[in-house]
């Protein structure tokens, strides 16, 4: 059964709009007025203040504290006195003939982006809802039912017509008009006559939305249930440029402490919108919490609605479509920025409420519209790539002490010591205490300082040994084996030498004294340095001299059927890339993307890319735990997992793995690296485009002929790495 996602939708203050006249107050004593009370004032507490002035309730709203009431006008000014009064405006009939603008309009200052010519012409706003009802005021460009009972777009509940409203009714000279009334509206109908909707239809409409080249999604809805799908697909439609709008939910407590913003607004690749009323004072529904990132008008809205009528409503489902229209706005006075400068844009055009700075009541403020005619100019991102340290191993005895520097590298190449401002940690600090990167050795043991600066870290190993018995004057500090990764088959026998480096400095050839082990004698025994395959799978060896170990991994695959794909077939695929294609589609890597097409010239995204390297390294995919990334195709979740668990790859945050981004020549130098244990062999290559973080894996991959760059002075660090590039990486390797 799929998992239902109810909407929670405010209704405030509804007024029927219809004639072709206006109609005027008599002019006599008794006037018609609309009082607006303290909300927690009851009905009975109503009549009675409006009796006490000679006045009669005609009427008391459900949904918001207020009445229509009829008063001698003499009484207005009295009444208004009363502690319990909000607000007093007089009960007037709006006509079809006779444009109007909805007080939001003017507190958002949007007459002035008018003025200037923008209309959000040419921009797409996808109004995902409960669609949009034929209206003489709205124009709607086209659209999509993902729900199961119609193919009609057509609204048949009401919201998702008043929300089309506020963002694009037309400026007709009738009706109301919207903040964006030359946008092109789609309705997308994912909501049904009860105002509620499936999960799925949902997604299917942000889908939708991303397909057909949308610039801006509203969502006027939300659920207090985290979905990882909802959340992956609206992540999508960031990443491919849209600006998704959504309200922050009905749930606010009146005190606005707790956290109750629904979700997708919750989400950091949308914008979560609250609801203010006419006083800028927060709706008391409106939901509160960090997730809130702007405020707009949210508390009796005048809009289109069905039946070719007009209403007011409340809720933050009204504030959202205010924030699309001002974003439809930007979107057509600033076409060149991207979705996530925009969003900088709108945030910076608001007006502070409440506490200074941003909150969890308006988040940065109230939105204010401008002439938007000046040009921007946004501060460039410049985020932090990587946390060098000047060391990164130390062995001593106990009081022993090193200075330690710490080096941030930024996108831009910039390099600044942050040795004071990074955080430094030791996991034991009974081997060793650090303060501002000065390690001191208290005891003996191994332990790992931890630096912290921004999102990056870097790790420094100590190791206090216990020190040898006297007469042991040079104990062994390092024990290394010739190779550490073999691969074979089974009756294979490969010979693997172990050195010991002493504390004096030499060298030794010690394959013969160390103690030699196999975790799986079914796969491969060991001997005196000999290893002999005896089955297929994988396995390490244990390497053990005088307190040192290193240790060895076994691949031994099973043979691979025929594979069915013809490489001739490939139309894509040049001599000089076709014996790496074959390698990789004989070892059933990849297939290709279709028959006839390899695409070697196409870039290769981080999950494919993960596929070839997990299938290439021969690792379990099946036994590896969980990644943690909530952005992989179960395709590549086996990889990912295995990889990450291997030390080999990680992600760009500690939830996101990037699995649909492009990799870079750069990252493929450091996967690489890794995986095989790669050395540069003291040689140094001569990019001039090579920064700190990737100098040593480049040389290394130059240093066994994997690469030899994009030209003599340019290995293309920053660009992205094509399949046909990374099948020849992987092949040359092979022979490794």
């Amino acid at each position: 059964m799929k998992n239902f996602v109810c909407r929670v939708i405010s209704f405030g203050l509804l007024m029927t709009l219809h004639g072709n006249h206006p109609v005027f107050a008599d002019s006599n004593e008794e006037k018609q007025m609309v009082i607006v009370f303290d909300e927690e004032t009851s009905e009975q507490e109503m009549d009675k203040t409006v009796e006490g002035v000679d006045g009669d309730v005609t009427e008391a709203f459900e949904q918001v504290s207020a009445a229509s009431v009829e008063i001698p006008e003499d009484s207005i000014d009295e009444l208004r006195k009363d502690p319990s009064v909000k607000h007093v405006e007089e009960d007037i009939l709006i006509h079809l003939n006779q444009q109007v603008e909805d007080w939001g309009i003017q507190a958002t200052n949007i007459p002035a982006a008018w003025n200037s010519g923008l209309t959000g012409q040419g921009v797409k706003v996808a109004v995902i809802d409960s669609g949009i009802a034929p209206h003489s005021d709205l124009r709607v460009a086209g659209g999509v039912s993902t729900v199961a009972y119609t193919s009609s777009y057509s609204d048949d509940q009401g919201h998702g017509t008043h929300v089309a409203g506020i963002i694009g009714a037309q400026n007709n000279s009738f009706g109301v008009r919207g903040a964006a009334y030359e946008s092109e509206l789609y309705a997308v109908k994912a909501f049904n006559q009860d105002g509620a909707a499936y999960l799925s239809d949902m997604i299917e409409g942000i889908d939708w939305s991303i397909s057909n080249g949308m610039d801006i999604i509203n969502l006027s809805a939300g659920t207090q249930v985290d979905s990882v799908v909802l959340q992956s697909v609206v992540d999508r439609a960031y990443t491919e440029g849209l600006l998704i709008v959504a309200a922050a939910g009905n749930d606010g407590a009146p005190d606005g402490l707790a956290d109750t913003v629904d979700f997708p607004a919750r989400y950091s690749s949308v914008i979560g919108v609250g609801a203010v009323d006419s006083n800028f004072n927060r709706a008391s529904f409106s939901s509160t919490g960090p997730a809130v990132e702007v405020a707009a008008p949210g508390v009796g809205v005048l809009s289109t609605y069905t039946g070719d009528r007009y209403a007011y409503l409340s809720g933050t489902s009204m504030a959202a479509p205010y924030v699309t229209g001002k974003l439809a706005l930007l979107k057509q006075a600033y076409p060149r920025l991207t979705n996530e400068e925009l969003r900088q844009v709108l945030i910076e055009h608001t007006r502070d409420l409440g506490a200074a700075g941003r909150d969890p009541f308006f988040g940065y403020g109230f939105i204010q519209a401008s002439s938007f005619t000046e040009p921007i100019e946004l501060e460039e991102e410049n985020p932090l790539n990587g946390i060098t340290l000047s060391e990164n191993s130390f062995s001593g005895v106990p009081g022993d002490a090193i200075q330690v520097t710490a080096a941030a590298t930024f996108k831009n190449g910039n390099v600044q010591n942050v040795t004071n401002e990074a955080t430094w940690s030791s996991a034991n600090t009974a081997v060793a205490t650090v303060e501002g990167g000065r390690i001191v050795l208290n005891g003996y043991g191994s332990t790992t300082i931890t630096v912290t600066y921004g999102d990056q870290s870097a790790v420094f190993i100590v190791n206090v040994p216990v020190p040898e018995p006297v007469q042991e004057t040079n104990p062994v500090v390092k024990l290394e084996a010739n190779q550490t990764i073999l691969l074979g088959q089974p009756g294979d026998v490969i010979n693997v030498t172990a050195s010991a480096t002493f504390k004096n400095g030499d060298v030794q050839n010690v394959t013969n004294g160390a103690a030699w082990s196999s975790a799986n004698p079914a796969v491969a025994v060991v001997k005196g340095g000999r290893v002999e395959l005896t089955g297929y799978g994988s396995t390490t060896i244990m390497v053990t001299y005088e307190g040192q170990s290193t240790m060895i991994v076994v691949n031994s695959p099973e043979p691979l059927p025929e594979s069915e794909t013809d490489i001739d077939s490939f139309q894509d695929v040049s001599s000089f890339y076709a014996p790496a294609i074959e390698y990789l589609v004989r070892k059933q890597i990849s297939n290709g993307l279709s028959q006839t097409e390899f695409g070697v010239q196409k870039n290769i995204i981080r999950a494919d890319a993960a596929i070839w390297l997990a299938k290439e390294l021969n690792l379990n995919t099946e036994r590896a735990p969980a990644s943690g990334f909530v952005d992989v195709p179960s395709r590549a979740a086996g990889a990912v997992n295995a990889l990450k668990e291997a030390g080999i790859i990680g992600g760009k945050t500690e939830t996101r793995f990037g699995a649909y981004d492009p990799l870079t020549r750069g990252e493929v130098a450091l996967i690489l690296q890794r995986a095989y244990n790669l050395s540069g062999d003291g040689r140094s290559s001569s990019f001039t485009d090579v920064s700190p973080r990737y100098k040593a894996a480049v040389d290394a991959l130059i240093a066994n002929n994997i690469t030899y760059g994009l030209t003599a002075t340019q290995f293309g660090v920053s660009r992205n790495i094509t399949r046909g590039q990374l099948a020849v990486f992987l092949y040359r390797l092979s022979s490794k």
